[in-house]
């Protein structure tokens, strides 16, 4: 037998170690990401729970030079039972100056992202009290807005400062003090002041109502949010930006609107092809949702130095100016219609993080429904489902946290749940589901939902129960799948189709010969007779989520 070569000796013995390696990397490299990664949500503290917060009014001033924000935020909150001890949270980056509860000094401790205050008298359920919390320092940077969230401190091509700040999953709490749960929004709205140096602009969510140069040549702007807000909604940019102003009419042509897109002057002219899809985009989400929601504040876009963020009222695209291959830009698309699904309407738990993200999705899809036909947006549709794992449930418990509740199915197969469901409950049906949910009637309201009152508003209008069809696609992560069996049998063969499961009853679209037929699966299972040689084909141009066996 002949030598192994050295070479291949030695190459052979270092596979393992090179495997070990590379073993080694990837789990450095997540404790890196997740060290990256706070958390919000999940079961709301017991001390939390016995207030609900009526207001802020955040006063923040950015120094991109030193990498650095300080400020304070003044709290009102009411009280939901009795309370001798409040808390709310703050990153630990931060440093807190000082707490006063109703004007006077209080001693706080603020440690593993809390602020905790002993109240020297009790509050009693049902009283009203303030808290102004003073506070600054250098706070969490992101690593890869808006994904793992932080402030971006980045340059212009021309070398100014252009500074944003995302927090979907962290919570508003890596940079400002706030009750970090998706279940309160300030039902009294907010106030914010932002300071920014001279020669930028610094831009904010809600209505303008006043700007003051000061002193040392820097510039405060004050905004004021007159609806409830999610606190990672809560966003600020600063950058030399310029306005690109567009007149919006609505739905009816009863408005007269101006929309400002502010962005970086080096990217002005491709601003302007993009910005021009804005009046269709939000007249198709109009006719479908309600008017935008939030005109009595504002409708601005700001360029950001990241990808995008649903920021209410100052929608943030980054993306590249370049259309998709259906004609718009679909982060830029995608962001708006988290105006609706995210910010008008917010899920109370993050367990129901779907609620913005599918919603979002779909409305992408039916962007291309009104404006491209039913093909393109089956299409469309078929982009989405490629992009699934079905790793984990898209509703995968109770009580959870941001991180817990998110995985990549929330978009594309949440939207797929909605698709399905129209082909179940029909046309007409689903856009007053659509509409309802949205509470289109009611365009400038706000609503904390879960996935329960979906589910009761589609049995209401449909007047069907659909629980078979929830618990299969929402609450189980496996796709459903199907058998198909033929016997011949003289003048007919007899085609039978089940599914995996005798309690799931979705139909199933047949193709029999050169006609698609839709075959009703009662007790999860059907039968057909078909002619000798007949070509019979299952769900052909893959309209409904699952597997053949």
């Amino acid at each position: 037998m002949a030598r192994m070569p050295l070479w291949l000796k030695a190459a052979l013995l270092a596979i393992p170690a090179l495997l070990l390696v590379v073993f080694i990397v990837l789990i450095a490299v997540g404790w890196y990401v997740k060290r990256h990664m706070l958390d919000s949500g999940g079961t709301v503290r017991p001390r939390m729970a016995a207030y609900d917060v009526r207001h802020y009014a955040l006063d923040v001033a950015v120094s991109p030079a030193e990498e650095s924000i300080f400020g304070s935020n003044l709290v009102t909150v009411e009280a939901t039972a009795d309370v001798d001890v409040f808390e709310i949270h703050l990153d630990d980056r931060l440093d807190v100056r000082s707490v006063a509860i109703d004007g006077a000094a209080a001693s706080f401790e603020h440690e593993r992202g809390l602020i905790t205050v002993e109240l020297g008298s009790s509050w009693s359920a049902g009283s009203r009290h303030r808290v102004d919390i003073a506070y600054g320092g250098r706070p969490k940077v992101a690593l890869k807005a808006p994904w793992i969230d932080g402030f971006v401190w980045g340059e212009t091509p021309s070398g100014e400062p252009w500074v944003g700040v995302t927090s979907e999953g962290d919570g508003g709490d890596i940079w400002w003090p706030c009750k970090d749960h998706p279940s309160d929004e300030p039902d009294e709205g907010m106030e914010i002041s932002l300071t920014v140096p001279a020669g930028l602009v610094g831009l904010a969510n809600g209505r303008p109502i006043g700007e003051v140069a000061n002193a040392d040549g820097s510039t405060t702007s004050r905004w004021r949010v007159g609806f409830p807000i999610n606190n990672y909604a809560v966003s600020v940019n600063v950058a030399p930006y310029v306005p690109i102003e567009l007149a919006y009419h609505g739905i009816d042509g009863s408005l007269d609107e101006t929309i400002v897109f502010w962005v970086i002057p080096e990217f002005e002219d491709r601003a302007r092809r993009l910005f021009r899809q804005l009046p269709g985009v939000l007249e198709v989400f109009g006719n479908r949702f309600g008017e935008y929601p939030f005109f009595a504040d504002k409708l601005w876009v700001v360029h950001a130095p990241y990808h995008g963020m649903e920021h209410q009222t100052l929608v943030a695209y980054g993306d590249d100016f370049e259309d998709n291959e259906f004609g718009f830009g679909g982060v830029f698309v995608h962001e708006l219609a988290h105006e609706w699904w995210g910010n008008k309407i917010t899920a109370r738990d993050w367990a129901d993080f779907w609620l913005h993200e599918g919603f979002a999705s779909y409305a992408e899809a039916l962007l291309v429904l009104d404006t491209q036909g039913e093909q393109r947006y089956l299409e469309y549709m078929g982009l989405l489902r490629h992009r699934m794992t079905n790793a984990a449930p898209v509703v995968q418990g109770v009580d959870l946290t941001s991180l817990e509740a998110y995985s990549p199915d929330i978009y594309g197969k949440g939207a797929w749940v909605l698709h399905m469901l129209r082909s179940l409950v029909g046309e007409e049906a689903m856009d007053e589901i659509l509409w309802r949910f949205a509470d289109g009637d009611h365009s400038d309201g706000c609503r904390l939902v879960g996935t329960d009152e979906l589910i009761d508003l589609v049995a209401e209008i449909s007047g069907r129960d659909l629980a078979w069809f929830w618990q299969r696609y929402l609450y189980t992560a496996e796709l459903p799948s199907w058998t198909m069996r033929r016997t011949s049998g003289g003048r007919a063969d007899r085609v039978s189709i089940e599914w995996d499961s005798p309690s799931f009853e979705m139909p199933l679209p047949v193709r029999i010969g050169d006609r698609i037929v839709e075959v009703e699966m009662a007790d999860g299972c059907a039968e057909l007779e078909v002619g000798p040689g007949v070509e019979v084909v299952v769900d052909p141009r893959r309209e409904v989520l699952a597997l053949s066996r």
